[in-house]
C-alpha cells in the first residue's frame, strides 16, 4: 500500500469522514507489523477543549473509513486499518493547541537554555499576546518563563506522576 496514493488522492475524503466523527487528522502512517501492512490514522478531537477521545467515535470513524477504502479499486494490497488517538503524550504542532490547553502539563525543549537547562517539564499557566507562561522547578526552586512559539524547539503533552 502506498501512502503517497492515499495522501494524493484520498486524504481530503478521509478528513471529511473524520470530521463527521468529531475528529481531525493528526497523522497517517503505513506500518509493517507482524508481516501485515497497517494503515494507521491518528486523530485528535476537533474541539480542542475535549481531552478524551470517545471510543465509540473511533469505532464509527474506523467503520466509515473502512467502507470508503474498500470501495476503491486502486488499493489492491491487503491491509489492516487502525484509527486511533494520537496519544496522551502527542507532540504539539500548533500554537493554537497551546492556547486551548492552559493549566496542562508539557515536556519542552527550548532553543535557548534556561540556567543551562534546555529541556524540562512545566505547566502552561497563561497565554497572552502570543506569549506562553510556563511554571516549573529548577533545582527545587519554582520558576516561570514566558516563551514565544518560536522559542520552543519541541513540545508535547506530558503526564504528571
Amino acid at each position: 500500500m502506498q501512502l503517497k496514493i492515499i495522501k494524493q488522492n484520498y486524504l481530503e475524503k478521509i478528513k471529511l469522514l473524520l470530521q463527521e466523527c468529531e475528529f481531525e487528522l493528526y497523522e497517517i502512517n503505513i506500518l509493517n507489523e507482524y508481516e501485515s501492512i497497517v494503515l494507521q490514522i491518528l486523530v485528535e478531537n476537533i474541539d480542542l477543549n475535549k481531552k478524551d477521545i470517545e471510543f465509540d467515535f473511533l469505532i464509527k470513524a474506523n467503520e466509515k473509513i473502512s467502507i470508503f477504502l474498500d470501495s476503491l479499486t486502486e488499493l489492491t494490497e491487503p491491509y489492516i486499518l487502525e484509527v486511533s488517538s494520537a496519544g496522551a503524550e502527542r507532540e504539539v504542532r500548533d500554537s493554537n493547541i497551546l492556547k486551548n490547553n492552559i493549566n496542562q502539563y508539557f515536556y519542552l525543549k527550548v532553543n535557548n537554555p534556561i540556567e543551562n537547562i534546555s529541556e524540562f517539564q512545566a505547566t502552561l499557566v497563561e497565554e497572552k499576546d502570543e506569549l506562553f507562561t510556563f511554571s516549573f522547578f529548577i533545582k527545587g526552586k519554582p520558576k516561570k518563563i514566558k516563551l514565544k512559539w518560536a522559542d520552543i524547539n519541541f513540545i508535547r503533552f506530558a503526564i504528571k506522576f
